[in-house]
């Protein structure tokens, strides 16, 4: 046991398993400004799950106009300008000396300074200008673009995102900003889907996968908790997966929900905390979330399991990777916690009794490695060093 502890340590130091922050990462403090002089309010939040990626970001509305002020949210150095048709369209991007980089998309135009760069032939232009450190330095505050509909938009707004500089891993821009955006509302779970693994398991007599309503009423809670009357039967192994969404007071919006809980008789058994992502695993939302199902209703049920190959750090199981054995003849407890960034919180519980059935026979358990969390991503890189 003892050798295993050690081997298993050692990995960890190897990989660099956990997060970003395992990164050599400067520990210079740097403080953050809201990029708008106004109260900011999102059209979409970070890690919102999408066919094929996750949205890198948050959108800043901009009450549906173009020509908004944007600003740099802190000091540091204009890095890099694009222009293009098609993705980000007019982009920024700040480097600042605490690792990171800010990105600001979508926009209408630059600031003087830096639009008397270049000049612009026309609205197919393909441009790509990057600076030294010492080239175009910025102070936190400054102005450095107005906010527009340009690239892939759908509407104006002004999409930022923030990156590691060194590795390019996505992170939540709620970490540095959150303090600048209100919201007093808890995530809502929609319903949630049991999938009985083939050949090993059943969930109410049946071996394919089934969707239950929670029946919450939709309204806008700070805190909520809410239990399922009814009660479900299963044998052998079952994964589940959740469709829910958050909420802000402020709009009609639905966003991505940062942190997800699924607790087996009050332990935990999955985890989710949409902190940050690396480039690398951005197409495994796919994997994450039931794409099938996503393709004849387009709702997302993200699964509290993990399956072989997926490497997503935001993702934490114990050995069973997130499934749940139901070997016993009695019930089981189960429980969904959800929480926005500001600690906003909703609960759910509903019983599932183990009804023993001759056609499926659960496995043994594994509980040698279920105290390390995220054994089986520590023998995958976490993070991507591409580059845009």
């Amino acid at each position: 046991m003892l050798r295993l502890t050690a081997i298993l340590l050692t990995i960890l130091m190897l990989t660099g398993c956990g997060s970003d922050d395992a990164q050599s990462v400067s520990t210079k403090i740097v403080e953050y400004h809201s990029p708008v002089d106004y109260d900011i309010v999102l059209a979409g939040n970070f890690g919102e799950p999408r066919p094929w990626h996750f949205h890198g970001g948050i959108d800043v509305k901009t009450g549906n106009a173009v020509g908004k002020k944007i600003f740099s949210i802190a000091d540091g150095y204009v890095s890099r300008i694009t222009v293009n048709k098609y993705g980000f369209g007019n982009a920024i991007y700040v480097t600042h000396p605490d690792g990171n980089t800010s990105v600001y998309c979508h926009l209408k135009s630059f600031a003087d300074k830096y639009e008397q760069l270049f000049q612009r032939n026309g609205w197919r232009d393909t441009l790509d200008f990057r600076f030294s450190p010492d080239k175009m330095p910025v102070k936190g505050g400054d102005l450095i673009a107005l906010s527009g509909n340009t690239g892939h938009s759908t509407g104006p707004h002004l999409h930022l995102e923030i990156h590691n500089t060194e590795t390019w891993v996505m992170r939540d821009p709620m970490q540095f900003l959150g303090r600048f955006i209100a919201d007093t509302v808890a995530p809502q779970a929609h319903s949630f889907m049991a999938i009985p693994v083939a050949g090993e398991g059943l969930f109410n007599g049946g071996q394919t996968k089934q969707t239950f309503g929670f029946g919450q009423p939709d309204v806008k809670r700070q805190h909520t908790t809410w239990t399922i009357s009814r009660e479900f039967t299963a044998w052998g192994r079952v994964g589940f997966a959740l469709w829910a969404d958050d909420y802000c007071e402020s709009t009609y919006n639905h966003y991505g929900v940062r942190y997800t809980q699924l607790l087996v008789d009050g332990r935990e058994v999955f985890s989710s905390d949409v902190d940050s992502i690396p480039l690398s695993c951005t197409r495994e939302v796919n994997m994450w979330g039931d794409y099938d199902h996503w393709r004849r209703t387009h709702i997302w049920y993200l699964k509290s399991y993990v399956e072989q190959g997926m490497r997503l750090p935001i993702l934490h199981t114990g050995f069973e990777r997130g499934y749940v054995t139901f070997d016993e003849e009695r019930p089981y407890h189960l429980t969904y916690i959800l929480r926005d960034f500001h600690g906003n919180q909703s609960r759910y519980d509903f019983t599932v009794q183990g009804v023993s059935d001759k056609r499926v026979k659960p496995r043994a358990r594994r509980y040698l490695l279920n105290n390390y969390l995220l054994y089986r991503q520590c023998l995958w890189p976490l993070f991507s060093s591409k580059r845009l």
